[in-house]
C-alpha cells in the first residue's frame, strides 16, 4: 500500500483509514459533519499527495500538451493553471487535469492520481508518448512532491503568516512559486472545494517540516485536519465531477464541460471522433438532483420519471452547507431542466422523490472560492 510523506504525521492524530486506489489514506479525522463546517467557516487541512505531478520540458513541450488537451494552453502566461480533460480516441473523458505553466517551455499536469491500485500511470504514459520524436523531455515529479491543500475562509491569513508571498496578488487558477515554512514550495489556487483556498507543493523530504509549521500555525485559526470522505460532499455542492461521473466514454459536452473544448486549437488526441459526436448530438446531460428526504444515493441507484427509469446516479454524498443530499446523474435532456421532478430508486427498491437544481448548489457564482 502506497503513503503519502505526510503519513507519519497524519496516523498520529488517529483517522480512520481506507485504501484507495492502492494508496492507505486518512477517511475521517472526527466526523464529516465537523470537518465539512470547518472548511466552509473557518479552514481545513487535506492530504492531496495522491495526485500526480508529470512535467514536460523543452522547446516542443506546448506542442506536447497542445496534442494530448481538449483545452488551449498555448495563451497561458507563465505560472497560470488551465482546468482542461485528456480523451479516449473516442473523444469520451479518460482523465480531468489541471495543466500548470511553470516556465517558458516547462508545463506540469497535475491529476488525480499518480498512480492506480494497479500502479498504472496512463496519463504519464500518454505524455510519454507524445514526447516521442519532439524535442521535450517528460518527467513524473509525483513521487517526490508532497501536496497539503489548505481550505477555507481563514486559509489565506493562515497561509500569510509562513509565507513572504502576497496571496492578495494571487487570483484563482494562478499558481506562485515562493516559500513556505523557509522551504520552496509551489502555492497554487486551483481547490476542490468551492470555498478560497491554497494547494501547497513541497519537496517530499520537508513534508514534515512544513506539516508542523501548519499546523502549530492553525492552532489560532481553529484549523481541521480533514480525510477524503469530506471532499466528496464539499465537490458534490459545486457539483464538480470526478471519475465516476464520466463513464462509459461520456464526453465533456455531456458532462457540462464543454466550455474547455477548443476544437479550434488545431488536433489533439480524441478531437476528431468528438467531432463526429458532437455533429450525431447528445441525447443526456450530467445534472445534479437534490434529494428531498435523507437519504444519500449509492453509486447505480436508478432515476425514474413516471415510474419510469431513464437515467442512474454516478455518485453523491450529503452536502451539509445546503442540509440535504445531493446526487450527479445522466438524465435525458428534456428531463434535465432545474425544477423537474425525479425520483431515486435505492438498492432495496424504496423511492425518494429529488427534484433537478443548479449544478452548483452552494455558491452557484464562485464568489467564494474567487475571494
Amino acid at each position: 500500500m502506497k503513503r503519502s510523506p505526510f503519513f507519519s504525521q497524519i496516523a498520529a492524530h488517529s483517522p480512520t483509514l481506507a485504501g484507495v486506489q492502492g494508496w492507505e489514506v486518512p477517511n475521517v479525522f472526527t466526523t464529516v459533519a465537523d470537518e465539512h463546517h470547518a472548511i466552509r467557516q473557518r479552514v481545513g487541512l487535506m492530504d492531496w499527495s495522491t495526485t500526480g505531478e508529470f512535467e514536460v520540458k523543452g522547446p516542443d513541450a506546448l506542442d506536447v500538451v497542445q496534442s494530448l488537451i481538449v483545452n488551449d494552453a498555448s495563451t497561458m502566461p507563465v505560472n497560470r493553471v488551465l482546468y482542461t480533460t485528456i480523451l479516449h480516441e473516442n473523444g469520451g473523458i479518460l482523465s480531468d487535469i489541471t495543466v500548470y505553466r511553470l516556465g517558458e517551455n516547462h508545463y506540469m499536469l497535475m491529476t488525480a492520481w499518480g498512480s492506480n491500485a494497479a500502479n498504472e500511470r496512463p496519463e504519464y504514459d500518454l505524455l510519454r508518448e507524445a514526447c516521442r520524436g519532439r524535442n521535450a523531455f517528460p518527467f513524473d515529479a509525483s513521487p517526490g512532491t508532497g501536496l497539503l491543500a489548505l481550505q477555507g475562509p481563514q486559509s489565506r491569513a493562515l497561509l500569510g503568516e509562513l509565507t513572504p508571498a502576497d496571496l492578495d496578488r494571487l487570483p484563482y487558477m494562478w499558481a506562485l512559486p515562493a516559500e513556505v515554512a523557509g522551504v520552496r514550495a509551489l502555492i497554487s489556487r486551483t481547490g476542490y472545494t468551492g470555498e478560497l483556498g491554497y494547494e501547497i507543493l513541497v519537496p517530499a523530504e520537508h513534508a514534515s517540516d512544513v506539516w508542523q509549521a501548519i499546523t502549530e500555525a492553525g492552532e489560532t485559526y481553529g484549523l481541521a485536519l480533514c480525510g477524503l470522505v469530506v471532499a466528496f460532499g464539499l465537490r458534490i455542492e459545486k457539483g464538480y465531477i470526478m471519475r465516476f461521473d464520466f463513464p462509459e466514454g461520456r464526453t465533456p459536452y455531456e458532462v457540462g464541460l464543454g466550455w474547455t473544448v477548443k476544437l479550434d486549437k488545431g488536433d489533439f488526441r480524441g478531437r476528431e471522433a468528438l467531432i463526429r459526436r458532437k455533429e450525431a448530438g447528445f441525447s443526456e446531460k450530467l445534472v445534479s438532483v437534490a434529494l428531498q428526504d435523507e437519504y444519500v444515493p449509492a453509486m447505480g441507484d436508478a432515476l425514474l420519471s413516471a415510474g419510469n427509469p431513464v437515467g442512474a446516479v454516478t455518485s453523491a454524498a450529503y452536502g451539509y452547507a445546503v442540509q440535504k443530499p445531493i446526487a450527479l446523474g445522466y438524465l435525458p435532456l428534456d428531463l434535465a431542466r432545474l425544477g423537474t421532478g425525479v425520483e431515486v430508486r435505492d438498492g432495496d427498491g424504496n423511492l425518494h422523490p429529488a427534484e433537478v437544481g443548479p449544478r452548483s448548489p452552494y455558491d452557484p457564482q464562485g464568489l467564494r472560492l474567487r475571494s
